[in-house]
């Protein structure tokens, strides 16, 4: 119990730090930019199938973006089948970007692709590790380098979980393209709390987008984009909270992943315990979605209570930093050997309450919810549920 605990401190502590480093730099864009995506060395395990399902996936995410020309896959196919090759060293690929007359070349590559059968969950697990690295083709300096893991899993077989491994990739990919090629603009009026920005394409600017603007003293403010002035090439942005901007400010992109995670400690039916918490939404899903799974500390026949919570939630009140919202669904509780993951018996129910959050920035603060879970049909435990923690 307590190893399993300390290694779900830990690996909350590396997410946040690991949130926070790669927060910074990046290279800003007023419009469109040419980009080629290319492969680049292939490691252990990895098939050229996979190659070419993995860079549909990047080229995917680039072109979800809408802030790339990116060079066609056809003619880099028809290169690549010329000149014999399935993969790229830089000197190459500075090359091919030059022919397209691109900006930048984004090489993919991928080191690993590993699958095994867990005895615990009783499924395979697969394991992609990549590391994308953006060059200068003017002058072939490298100008980024992250590395990337995912995994997958799947009781059938090793290739879904492969499959699984790859399609995750996906968010993280479309996150870090925006953390490297951020949208900057200038602060062209305001009027209360309606800032309107300029000096970047709106085509290329989505709504729900939040910027972030210095201030001539150094002070941060933070606008959110809500609409746009097409008669003027403007980006219609409001207010959130900071230091109020003045015209001319420099406004630069603050990406940020749709849902926010977070990790606290809280107390049920006398148990404290540890917990994680998930919400969010996206287009596609705009009822915001509600997660939260944990342990107690305690056992009960050597086995450790945990708890799953699922559900949807709504916003109510968003005041500056502060953010209050409702939120509710179907809970499960029950008995689980942590090591085997082997459950001895659980109950169903129902949970519901509130979600209070105060933003130190948009990515990261400080979230605390209380709420009713109850369990029907059985004299376990039932009562009111209370949860501090950090999301980030």
């Amino acid at each position: 119990m307590r190893t399993s605990l300390s290694k779900l401190l830990v690996g909350a502590f590396l997410l946040v730090f690991l949130t926070l480093i790669f927060s910074a730099g990046g290279i800003s864009l007023t419009e469109k930019v040419k980009l080629v995506i290319l492969p680049a060395k292939v490691g252990s395990g990895w098939n050229m199938d996979e190659v070419d399902y993995l860079l549909a996936i990047l080229e995917e995410q680039a072109l979800e973006l809408g802030r790339f020309q990116l060079f066609p896959r056809a003619d880099l196919s028809q290169i690549m089948k010329e000149r014999n090759m399935s993969e790229f060293g830089v000197s190459e690929a500075l090359q091919i970007g030059k022919l397209g007359g691109s900006k930048y070349a984004l090489l993919l590559t991928l080191t690993e692709l590993s699958s095994f059968w867990s005895s615990q969950s009783k499924s395979y697990i697969a394991v992609s590790r990549y590391t994308i690295k953006l060059y200068n083709i003017e002058d072939g300096s490298l100008l980024a380098s992250k590395t990337l893991e995912s995994e997958g899993s799947s009781k059938d077989s090793a290739q879904k979980a492969i499959s699984e491994a790859l399609r995750t990739t996906a968010n993280d990919i479309w996150y870090e393209l925006r953390q490297i090629f951020k949208l900057e603009a200038y602060v062209k009026s305001i009027n209360g709390n309606t800032v309107v920005l300029s000096g970047v394409d709106p085509k290329i600017v989505k709504k729900g987008y939040i910027f972030q603007i210095e201030t001539s003293s150094g002070e941060i403010g933070y606008v959110k984009v809500v609409g746009y002035n097409k008669s003027e090439g403007t980006v219609i942005t409001t207010f959130m909270y900071g230091a109020m901007p003045s015209e001319y400010d420099v406004a630069t992109e603050f990406p940020v992943m749709p849902f926010k995670g977070g990790i606290g400690l809280g107390m049920f039916s006398n148990y404290f315990g540890l917990g994680i918490s998930a919400w969010g939404s996206t287009e596609e899903i705009p009822l915001p979605l509600y997660i939260g799974v944990g342990t107690f500390l305690g056992s009960i026949a050597g086995y450790t209570p945990v708890y799953l919570n699922m559900g949807a939630g709504l916003n109510i009140l968003e005041m500056g930093r502060i953010t209050v919202g409702m939120n509710g669904g179907l809970s499960l509780i029950g008995l689980v050997d942590l090591d085997t993951f082997e459950s001895l018996s659980y109950i169903f129910g129902a949970f519901g309450g509130a979600l209070v959050t105060y933003e130190f920035n948009p990515r990261m603060g400080v979230y605390g919810s209380v709420g009713y879970s109850l369990y029907l049909g059985t004299n376990g435990p039932t009562g009111i549920v209370f949860q501090l923690g950090m999301y980030f």
